[in-house]
């Protein structure tokens, strides 16, 4: 498994306890329905990496007949099953149709995948990543399982550099997905560069649908971590004229705590908004 490069997300004062958690509780996710997950593997013709892929189905999927829309979940290995988990309890008490749960494993590292621009070795694989899941992990889910294909059916779920990939993707394609999950966004990254893309395509996206679900912890750093996140914020209130958008501050929760706590949250917002 491919592991956080913490030192390049998070100020020295918080590194160690960030790798501890990591170590501790990166391989603990939680166990989903063997019966109703697949797997596959997925090589890249965009940057060669081979990425496993687990997909959990709703319970009623082999006796419905409906296509469902999904959920594509970044960190997979960490994330999978308590998104997969949590998206079943919520459309049960919603009363609402579930979703296909997409998980994307590690290929390569991370903080290549992540990032938009190169800082350094380890950075500014963005533009091949997402390449690789418009045209090579979507038409796959769309031509193997029964899924709904449209921009409003899909979701982006990212935290930390996944949520910096997400607020780059809302920005340079916005046409592949409507609805996006950003917990703890890494904006901060490179002067703020998702800030830069944003401004840059925003004439384009603007006036599009658009459902966000911001989510941070309390205890996050206030200058690298809150005034960034606070500034996305306000450029999507302000400037976006059919936006479904909330944010949510876990108190006193920190980068790595209030992750799960603000996936609960978004996932409960999207059930609740989302446009079908």
């Amino acid at each position: 498994m491919k592991r956080h490069k913490a030192s390049m997300l998070y100020p020295g004062v918080i590194i160690g306890a960030y790798l501890l958690m990591t170590l501790l509780g990166s391989c603990q996710d939680e166990d989903f329905n063997p019966s109703l997950t697949q797997t596959f593997d997925v090589q890249s013709a965009a940057n060669g990496a081979t990425y496993p892929i687990r997909v959990a189905l709703p319970t009623d999927y082999y006796t419905s007949g409906e296509r469902y829309a999904t959920i594509y979940v970044l960190d997979g290995e960490e994330n999978f099953g308590f998104v997969a988990n949590r998206c079943r309890e919520i459309s049960k008490r919603l009363a609402t149709q579930n979703v296909v749960v997409v998980s994307i494993g590690y290929g390569q590292d991370r903080s290549i995948d992540y990032t938009p621009t190169k800082t350094s070795e380890m950075t500014g694989g963005g533009t091949q990543f997402l390449a690789f899941i418009e045209t090579e992990l979507i038409p796959q889910m769309e031509e193997r399982f029964r899924v709904d294909t449209t921009r409003n059916g899909r979701v982006l779920l990212g935290h930390s550099y996944g949520g910096l990939f997400g607020a780059c993707v809302l920005a340079v394609n916005n046409q592949l997905f409507g609805n996006y999950l950003l917990l703890s966004p890494s904006i901060w990254f490179d002067n703020e560069a998702s800030l830069q893309l944003e401004k840059a395509y925003r004439a384009a996206n603007k006036d599009q649908h658009q459902l966000v679900f911001l989510g941070i912890g309390e205890l996050e750093n206030a200058g690298r971590m809150q005034a960034p996140f606070e500034a996305f914020y306000e450029v999507l209130r302000d400037n976006y004229t059919d936006i479904s958008l909330a944010k949510n501050r876990e108190k006193h929760l920190d980068h790595v705590g209030s992750r799960q706590p603000n996936i609960v949250k978004g996932l409960n917002y999207y059930f609740q908004n989302r446009q079908l």
